[in-house]
């Protein structure tokens, strides 16, 4: 079967870790990756970015496996992320809308994808059939060698006559959540405060992951080095970076987030179910988008990001108001998936931007990352 080339392929290629959504049209091989690979199964197509753009840093060679109309809902996280930052990340793109396509829905976007992918300046290659599917490989050399996200738009015609794939289902019982956390006092830091504190107490060998905008200038301004992950852009792909760096390193790995990128995200349940032991979130919340000037946003008052936290499945979550009630949890490092939410006041202090380019600040992080 066709599927088994692929499998193949991966495995010469040194492929170690797979982020996966899946489509009914690459089933078969969806079905196989988790017996060849590390699998990473995801829920949105964005969080797979982060999750990859996280494990290159700390030496795995992913790749992300999901069907084409995912890449209209990535592509601002390939840009701002892969592309930015010179990441590589091979794209296995089960491609609909264009051989007899039954569902008018899929045709819109995924028709035209070749010239979308040709605007953006992203590599790309079509196969129609299993012979095109040995040369595979190749598109994984340009993602590799070039640090590109590099696209395989696969037909369905590569698959040959649709198999059957049952699906094995254990029996499903939803965990009972009874979760105490503190009420939500006044809060006592602004972020820059919250992100000093962090950058002052967390071990000298941890990795740090810094939201989009001006947390990342902000904890420039508190402590620079090396092992800081410093995040240009990219809404939302923190916290997916982090759990591709604790999946792929053995260092504590801490990610300073923000209420509104969590709430815009799909990868709370994705960490809960991957749960590396390695892995703290710092969900630092003001209620506030704070990058664009603190305008209140829709969850203000009405959400607690902590209970979407454990309802997502993370059992270890944890509530600071005071800023002795943060030093606290930060001092006593149990053991993750540990989620800190934090209240902070709203407003940004006057920093400047991180002095760093995007390649200076991969390379020289993926470079005090590979040290043991």
């Amino acid at each position: 079967m066709n599927e088994e080339i692929v499998i193949e392929i991966l495995k010469k290629a040194g492929i170690d870790l797979v982020a996966s959504l899946p489509c009914d049209k690459n089933k078969r091989l969806t079905a196989m990756l988790p017996d060849f690979f590390r699998t990473v199964g995801l829920t949105r197509e964005e969080d797979g970015v982060g999750i990859c753009a996280g494990a290159f840093l700390a030496g795995r060679r992913p790749v992300l496996s999901v069907q084409s109309s995912g890449i209209g809902n990535m592509l601002n996280a390939l840009m701002s992320l892969s592309v930015t930052y010179g990441l590589p990340l091979p794209i296995l793109a089960s491609w609909r809308g264009v051989c007899r396509e039954a569902i008018c829905a899929q045709i819109p976007f995924n028709e035209p994808l070749p010239c979308l992918l040709e605007a953006y300046g992203i590599p790309y290659r079509i196969f129609s059939s299993g012979e095109d599917l040995e040369h595979l490989d190749e598109v994984l050399a340009v993602a590799f060698e070039r640090g590109t996200p590099s696209v395989a738009l696969i037909l369905p015609s590569c698959w040959g006559p649709e198999t059957d794939c049952p699906v094995s289902y254990p029996i499903r019982r939803i965990p009972e959540v009874s979760v105490r956390l503190p009420p939500a006092g006044p809060p006592e830091m602004t972020r820059a405060e919250a992100i000093q504190t962090a950058a002052d107490l967390v071990p000298d060998d941890a990795v740090l992951i810094s939201n989009i905008g001006v947390p990342s200038k902000e904890l420039y301004a508190a402590k620079d080095r090396t092992l800081n992950f410093y995040m240009l852009g990219s809404y939302t792909q923190a916290s997916a970076i982090g759990l591709g760096c604790a999946l792929g390193s053995g260092r504590p790995v801490y990610v300073i987030d923000g209420d509104g990128s969590l709430l815009g995200s799909s990868v709370l349940p994705v960490i809960a179910v991957e749960s590396p032991l390695n892995l703290t979130v710092l969900a630092l919340d003001n209620g506030t988008f704070g990058s664009t000037g603190n305008q209140i946003n829709p969850a203000y008052d009405v959400s607690d990001l902590g209970l979407t936290a454990a309802g997502a499945g993370i059992s270890n979550v944890r509530r600071a108001c005071a800023k002795t009630d943060f030093i606290k949890l930060l001092e006593k490092k149990e053991s993750g998936p540990c989620f800190i939410h934090t209240f902070i006041r709203p407003g940004n202090s006057d920093v400047s931007p991180v002095p760093l380019t995007p390649a200076e600040i991969r390379d020289r992080f993926a470079a005090a990352l590979s040290r043991s």
